[in-house]
């Protein structure tokens, strides 16, 4: 999946918009299996490599493993590029 394409825009955008509205900056944080849910069944398969990506940007930070699975939050330090990704 290319950084440019639109599933991967379309994919990102949910997953942050997601955490944005949900107020995981911190302490709050989701676990990545809500992620699936909510887009369609085409792009379920693709969630996993954008949310490397956007680990690896510092968008998304792992907040470490839960007794329900692993869990991540939004980097409060890059603000300007969520909501950028958010208004796209």
């Amino acid at each position: 999946m290319q950084k440019g394409d639109d599933a991967y825009n379309i994919i990102s955008k949910a997953i942050v918009k997601k955490l944005y509205t949900a107020r995981c900056f911190g302490k709050g944080h989701m676990l990545i299996e809500r992620f699936k849910s909510g887009l369609p069944s085409h792009f379920k398969g693709d969630v996993n490599s954008v949310l490397k990506d956007l680990i690896k940007k510092d968008i998304i930070l792992p907040y470490g493993k839960t007794k329900y699975g692993f869990a991540v939050y939004l980097n409060i330090k890059k603000i300007k590029e969520i909501e950028e990704i958010i208004m796209k």
